[in-house]
């Protein structure tokens, strides 16, 4: 029987990048979950196995040090090998988890897959990093990899599967799932769940009910056409969901299985069928399931209403983070793309604090066309509505990834060379990072100033909210226990 090593490596993240949070490996567990049946299969997450922070003057590495990497991947004699890029600001680590691997198993095939190797294939494989590149959803894919491979010839006829041949690289594309009921569970039992449960970092930077919690995606795809997303080339524009029941059948296992009542849904579009999403929200109900949720990765307000936002406090949510954007309608329009209203989602703002469901929101600043009114408009909006309405305000730099619109703009427009390095990724998408480009009408010294005076504002306006939000301010004092200080100097002083 063939034997399969699924690897998640570990991350570095450079001063002034994105805050690291460690996260179930649900893309390798969906794979193993297709494949555990016609082989051997084992999960190497070296993001959580043997966990260590090792800190650099410049840049910190969280999961295995290389030295336990190599160790392990010694016990094992795999015939192939597939390694998640699920980053583009992480591929410095995908490359060298994929060169120690081939040192060590020179005889291994080496298949990359994951949201950056499906939009950056070809980069993968003319650097000879993987033998081949599974692009868009891997499930199929790798189970006719798998199934097929002994008979070489035939792997190149899989759809889905990028490969390298006489310096040429080809690629046949592979139809989305259309049925994701029809993908069994993730492989849970192949992980020890006491490795993330245990692990300071589970979901810190990303939610404020990370502990004993997990991850699940209920749908996939998106029809909208945002031009700083490139998640239409890993998981298509057509939205497929799995059914309320499926969803609810999840829930219940891992709960039961695991006791584990804290969910992210990290779907790009839970609530685009609101219909489906209304009845996921009911079973929640009928069901008397108690659990807390969120919704990290975003949520649609334009999609929402009263009805459905009853529902949504009703059944455990505990933040919903909605992408406004922009505090100009004709940059939402005519520079994001966004397709949605500033005033529909100032309106559900005002649902929202009537209900008392706690908001955050994504705000991006920096887009060719954009000027500095308009970001200082964005940049005003969000610290409105932080004091008035109680929306945590997510301020981002535009950033330029491969394979989103805003990228090939950038390049034509001469604004960023190809292929930025791991670095700059790392360290522009940040408010405290630095932007990646300048325009006509913007400095990267501009945005500096004006994220400058926004995080001073914003700093002012937290201690406010800390006064009035006992249980936001021990949150921080958590996080910087020299905050408690600085917040009882307030106090004495007002």
């Amino acid at each position: 029987m063939l034997k399969i090593l699924l690897i998640n490596p570990p991350q570095k993240y450079f001063s002034g990048s994105e805050n690291f949070s460690l996260y179930f490996p649900l893309s390798l567990l969906y794979i193993a979950a297709n494949i555990k049946d016609i082989c051997s299969v084992q999960i190497l997450d070296f993001l959580s196995r043997d966990f260590e922070v090792n800190k650099n003057t410049e840049f910190t590495i969280y999961g295995s040090p290389i030295e336990k990497i190599e160790s392990e991947l010694k016990k094992y004699n795999p015939d192939i090998i597939g390694i998640t890029a699920p980053f583009t600001a992480q591929a410095e680590q995908v490359i060298k988890i994929s060169r120690l691997c081939r040192e060590i198993h020179s005889q291994a095939t080496i298949i990359i897959g994951g949201p950056d190797a499906s939009v950056r294939y070809k980069m993968f494989l003319a650097q000879n990093h993987g033998d081949f590149c599974v692009v868009g959803e891997g499930e199929q894919t790798m189970y006719k990899f798998v199934k097929n491979f002994e008979q070489k010839d035939t792997l190149k006829n899989i759809a889905g599967l990028a490969y390298r041949e006489n310096g040429l690289i080809y690629y046949k594309k592979r139809e989305f799932i259309e049925n994701l009921d029809m993908l069994p569970p993730p492989a849970y039992e192949l992980i020890d769940f006491k490795d993330y449960l245990d692990n300071e970092f589970l979901y810190a930077g990303r939610s404020r009910v990370h502990k004993n919690s997990i991850s699940i995606i209920t749908s996939r795809g998106c029809p909208y056409a945002c031009v700083f997303c490139a998640i239409k080339l890993h998981m298509g524009r057509k939205f497929r969901a799995q059914s309320p029941e499926s969803v609810i059948d999840h829930l219940e296992f891992i709960i039961k299985k695991y006791g584990i009542s804290n969910f992210h849904f990290e779907d790009d579009n839970i609530s685009f069928d609101k219909v489906r999403f209304e009845k996921i929200l009911d079973k929640i109900i009928q069901h008397k399931l108690i659990i807390k949720w969120d919704t990290p990765n975003g949520i649609r307000a334009d999609s929402l209403d009263y009805e459905i936002l009853k529902k949504i406090k009703q059944t455990g949510c505990q933040e919903l983070t909605i992408s406004i954007e922009s505090g100009n309608q004709k940059v939402l329009d005519e520079i994001i793309k966004k397709s949605t209203k500033l005033e529909r989602m100032l309106e559900i703002i005002k649902i929202c604090k009537k209900l008392k469901i706690r908001l955050g929101a994504f705000y991006v600043i920096g887009f060719p066309g954009e000027t500095k009114e308009n970001m200082e408009q964005t940049i005003n909006l969000a610290l409105k509505l932080f004091k008035t309405d109680n929306v945590i305000p997510h301020l981002l730099i535009a950033t330029p990834l491969p394979g989103t619109e805003l990228y090939d703009l950038c390049l034509n427009l001469g604004l960023i060379k190809e292929d930025p390095s791991s670095k700059d990724f790392s360290t522009a998408t940040r408010t405290h990072g630095t932007a990646l480009f300048s325009t006509a009408d913007f400095s990267k010294e501009d945005i500096k100033e004006l994220v400058h005076t926004y995080q001073q504002d914003l700093k002012k306006a937290s201690f406010i909210y800390s006064l009035k939000n006992p249980l936001y301010a021990l949150n921080r004092i958590i996080k910087n226990p020299k905050l408690l200080k600085r917040i009882l100097f307030f106090r004495q002083s007002s």
